[in-house]
This record gives structure tokens, C-alpha cells and sequence, in this order.
């Protein structure tokens, strides 16, 4: 979009922003420690609670029904908003779960299935969201604006966070977990409905022109056509794989080390204080050299804070995971959107929806299968005692030690050898003429 179209989205923009914080509080509820408390109510093995919070990238499969289901690019804000309020209100829904009278089996395979089926939901609808918010942002501005909307969102989570984490030390210490979970349940109802309100306030741009849809050759030609394209897809596919570890770290923290969720709410805050002070520096950074150049800084930095988690004890944990915890933030206040925006660097706007769908469908399966073998490794190992060829090692230790290494590997070797984008390799032609001149 040019930027004397956006003037007319100023008003959709901010809402935007807003919907984005919404969402967050509701994803916050959904993920890491929170989806840790549920599922340790109802005594999951550590191995089974990393698939389960591995179904979130499984669940990006769908968005290949989304890129070959959706015969319409324009509209789609209708349908975007409803399907995305049945998903999020299924999200409340997993915290009623563990109030049932159901067997341990079925209450497990209830959560996993509704887990399954409301993240399915949210990929099938991201292509078109994303394709439809983004239009609303200048090309050129897009690290700035991104970095602005994620600082918005992490202020407020880091409230929304610290009190929630109380609120759930101060139940499990009554004993009295189903009440907090009923809290919860209704906390997320409430978000849900107030961000269908904020979602409907965003206009939706009507496209120059609507683009015919596209045969599967024509999509198979404009995801894959491309050499760099190819190339982008592979790493995304890749850093998907380096993240396999992130999903066993949250009940390392719980059970092996015994941390409260107190503690590790506090240090989300300090987390989201860190990444909210950095996004804009490395939005700017992305929009002034190039996303790739930024994702290469943020991939070492989180490399290094994996090395620093991967030697914490129970005795020194306290001490190293808040290192690890700001490498974490700092990788996140770009990596986030700079996966999603080095992909938009190499694509045309009608080709954005195919393309993002099938790169997150890749991403997603080749994350899951990863982490399924993980689980493995974190099950035999924890089987033999928390030891690996005669050595005393926790599971999750070398979980972060190899994927600490294919991010240097990554950022180091591969992403160097990406060919600049247009739009960098115009602006670079530009600065070197006004040098001449």
C-alpha cells in the first residue's frame, strides 16, 4: 500500500494495535505456563506435555486448506471475525475440562482434540487476516509499525501476565485450582467478544483489483518458482526446528526445577519490558538494512541465551534464567515478524495469502514431527535416571544445545547467502546516485 492510501486507514490501524494486545492476553492464556498448569492438574507426563503444546504447529497444516479452500481473497473480514470467536471461545473451554468427571484418559483426549480443533481454526483463517491487516500498512514502514503494535501488546500482557501467574499460585496454594480455572474460563469469554468488537472497527481495503484465483499450477509456480523464495521457505522450515525445544522448557521450569508460577510470571514481565524496549530498534534495523540482516542478530542472541539455559541447575537456575528470559525477549522483538516479513520481502501482494499459508503449513509439520522425536529422547532419558551415555544430564539440556547450534548454522551460513530484496536494492541504487551527485 502507498503511503497516501494509509492516511485513509489511520483510524483501522490503531485498532489493529488494540486487537493485537487483546489477542495477546488471550493467547497468553493458551500457552506456556498457563497451558502448564492445566495439564499438570491433570498429571500429564512431561514427554505428552510437549507434543500437546507442539499441536499449535501442527495445527499451521491447515492453512493449506486455507490457501486451496478460500475461493474469495476479498472480502473476507465476515468470515475472519466469526471463525476467529469460535476458536477463542473454545479456548475457554479448556479450562472447564479439568472440572469434569471424566476419566484421566478422556479428559486428556477432550483437551488435546479441542486444542487441535481451535488452533486449526485460527491457521486456517491467518492467511486471509494477515493478508488483510497488512494491507492497511505502508510497505516501507512495516518494521516500524509491527515493532509499535508489538510494544503496545507486551506493556499490557506484562500485567495482564504477572496477575494471572498470582492469581495462580495464590489457588494452587488453597488447593482450589478448578475455581481459578473457572476465572480463567470466563476471562477469555469476555476478551473474546471484546475482541470481535475491536476486529469489526477495522476496515478492510478494497484491493486495485480483485485477483482471479489462482490454479494449482500457478500457486505450486509462485511458492515454488522462485530460487530465493525456495530458499526462505527452507528456513523458515528450519528455525521451526530450532524452536522444538521452547515447547519442553516451561515444564522444566515447574517440575524439575519447582519454580512457582509466581516467580515465573515475574520474570515474563521483565521479559516483555525487555522485548518491548527493543522491538522498535530492530523494527527500524529491518526497515532501514533488511529483515534477514536483523533475523541474523536476533538467531545468535537467542543461540547464546539457549547455551545459558541449556547449563542451568537446580541451584543456579534462579540465577541464569532470566538471562535467558532477555536473550529470549530480544530474539522475539524481531524474530516474531521477521519470519513472516522476509517471506513478504519476495512475493507479490496477490501471491502473499498462498505463499504464508503453505510456508506456516511446511513449518508447522516439520516442527511437530521434530518435536515428537523429542519427546522420545525427553522420555528415555528421564527413564534412565537424567542420564545420557553415563553422564548426568536433564533431557531438556540437550534440547537446547543442539538447537543453539543450528541457529549459529542458520544465521551464520545460510541467511547470508539470500539475494537482497527489491525494494532494499532500489533504495541502495537511490543513496549511491545522490553519492554521485
Amino acid at each position: 500500500m502507498k503511503s497516501t492510501e494509509c492516511d485513509a486507514y489511520q483510524k483501522s490501524r490503531l485498532c489493529y494495535i488494540v486487537e493485537a494486545a487483546v489477542e495477546y492476553f488471550i493467547h497468553i492464556c493458551v500457552t506456556t505456563t498457563f497451558l502448564t498448569a492445566i495439564l499438570n492438574e491433570m498429571e500429564v507426563s512431561s514427554s505428552l506435555q510437549g507434543i500437546i503444546s507442539a499441536i499449535t504447529s501442527l495445527a499451521c497444516c491447515l492453512q493449506l486448506a486455507a490457501v486451496f479452500g478460500v475461493k474469495r481473497t476479498y472480502p473476507c473480514k465476515r468470515w475472519v471475525c466469526w471463525l476467529n470467536l469460535i476458536s477463542q471461545l473454545m479456548f475457554g473451554v479448556l479450562y472447564l475440562i479439568p472440572m469434569t468427571d471424566f476419566s484421566k484418559a478422556l479428559k486428556i483426549g477432550s483437551f488435546i482434540v479441542l486444542l487441535a480443533v481451535a488452533y486449526a481454526c485460527q491457521h486456517y483463517l491467518t492467511p486471509s487476516r494477515t493478508n488483510w491487516h497488512m494491507s492497511l500498512v505502508d510497505d516501507n514502514h512495516r518494521g516500524v509499525f509491527t515493532a509499535n503494535k508489538e510494544i503496545v501488546s507486551l506493556i499490557g500482557g506484562m500485567l495482564f501476565s504477572q496477575g494471572a501467574g498470582i492469581l495462580l499460585d495464590h489457588f494452587k496454594a488453597k488447593g482450589e485450582m478448578q475455581i481459578c480455572f473457572l476465572i480463567f474460563a470466563v476471562t477469555i469469554t469476555v476478551l473474546s467478544v471484546l475482541h470481535l468488537i475491536i476486529m469489526w472497527m477495522i476496515k478492510e481495503p478494497v484491493p486495485e483489483r480483485i485477483p482471479p484465483r489462482k490454479t494449482f499450477g500457478e500457486i505450486r509456480r509462485a511458492v515454488f518458482g522462485s530460487r530465493t523464495l525456495r530458499r526462505v521457505l527452507l528456513f523458515d522450515a528450519l528455525f521451526s526446528v530450532t524452536n522444538v525445544s521452547i515447547f519442553f522448557y516451561s515444564v522444566y521450569l515447574t517440575r524439575t526445577f519447582g519454580m512457582s508460577y509466581t516467580y515465573i510470571t515475574a520474570i515474563a514481565v521483565l521479559h516483555a519490558a525487555f522485548r518491548a524496549v527493543v522491538s522498535r530498534f530492530l523494527g527500524d534495523l529491518a526497515d532501514r538494512c533488511s529483515w534477514a540482516y536483523m533475523l541474523r542478530i536476533c538467531m545468535l542472541v537467542l543461540a547464546a541465551g539457549y547455551l545459558v539455559f541449556a547449563i542451568c541447575t537446580p541451584k543456579t537456575v534462579a540465577y541464569l534464567y532470566p538471562i535467558f528470559s532477555l536473550c529470549y525477549a530480544f530474539s522475539l522483538g524481531g524474530s516474531n515478524a521477521g519470519r513472516t516479513n522476509l517471506c513478504l520481502d519476495y512475493i507479490a501482494h496477490e501471491d502473499r495469502r498462498y505463499v504464508l499459508g503453505i510456508q506456516n503449513a511446511i513449518s508447522g509439520v516439520v516442527g511437530f514431527v521434530f518435536t515428537v522425536l523429542a519427546s522420545f529422547l525427553v522420555e528415555a532419558v528421564e527413564k534412565n535416571g537424567n542420564k545420557l551415555l553415563g553422564f548426568s544430564v536433564y533431557p531438556q539440556q540437550i534440547l537446547f544445545i543442539v538447537s543453539a547450534a543450528m541457529l549459529s548454522w542458520l544465521a551464520l551460513f545460510f541467511l547470508p547467502k539470500l539475494k537482497k530484496p527489491a525494494r532494499v536494492r532500489q533504495r541502495d541504487e537511490d543513496f549511491h546516485k545522490k553519492e554521485k551527485v
